[in-house]
């Protein structure tokens, strides 16, 4: 019944051709792309993996790239003492409101959703930055464009009190130059972070 309904809906609507990539990926199929590593954005299915994840925020595209993050983070959490924050990268407000939702915050919820257990592997805070400058796109931009575009973007957020001291991991859905991961640890150490790891889904 499930299936005949959903052949219906897409005789009705139909899906993106992104989104019918989606739907035939798995968890195994995006680790023997990327094995512990970002997966290689250039790959046609990481491509649509992607642009359903970033400018539609389809579930199962969060699903599928928070349980391929989950190993990465989880590995990174394993070589730290005490429990470090995960911080998305964040999107200026502007950003935001066109596009409905911040691909980061959902890249990290979906990598949460992994963790299970009586121990506690992250504490997620989302409102640890925040972005300040409507910075514009950085896609096409060589490294020292990028730096200067992003440079003093952003600033500790709401949740700033909990960084001090603290180990925080940094997602990102696509690095490329490492302009924004840059931009983020200056932020954070200037919070008052111990130390910054960034972690990315995908690298261009």
């Amino acid at each position: 019944m499930g299936e005949l309904l959903s052949y219906l809906l897409d005789l009705i609507v139909p899906p993106r051709p992104t989104e019918r990539v989606v739907r035939s990926l798995t968890v195994e199929t995006l680790l023997s792309l990327g094995g512990e590593e970002p997966l290689p954005y250039h790959e046609p299915r990481v491509t649509a993996l992607v642009w359903e994840l970033k400018y539609h925020g389809t579930g199962r595209s969060a699903a599928l790239a928070g349980g391929y993050l989950s190993e990465i983070l989880l590995a990174a959490a394993s070589e730290e003492l005490g429990v470090p924050l995960l911080v998305p990268v964040p999107m200026h407000a502007a950003r935001r409101r066109e596009r409905g939702h911040n691909q980061t915050e959902l890249l990290c919820k979906a990598a949460m959703d992994f963790f299970s257990g009586s121990f506690t592997v992250f504490e997620y805070v989302p409102k640890a930055l925040v972005r300040t400058v409507n910075t514009k796109t950085q896609q096409g931009l060589p490294r020292a464009e990028r730096l200067k575009n992003i440079k003093n973007s952003m600033t500790a957020g709401p949740d700033a009190k909990k960084i001090a001291g603290r180990v925080c991991i940094v997602v990102d859905d696509v690095t490329t130059t490492g302009a924004t991961f840059e931009e983020a640890k200056r932020a954070l150490k200037s919070a008052g972070a111990r130390a910054v790891h960034c972690i990315a889904l995908a690298r261009s």
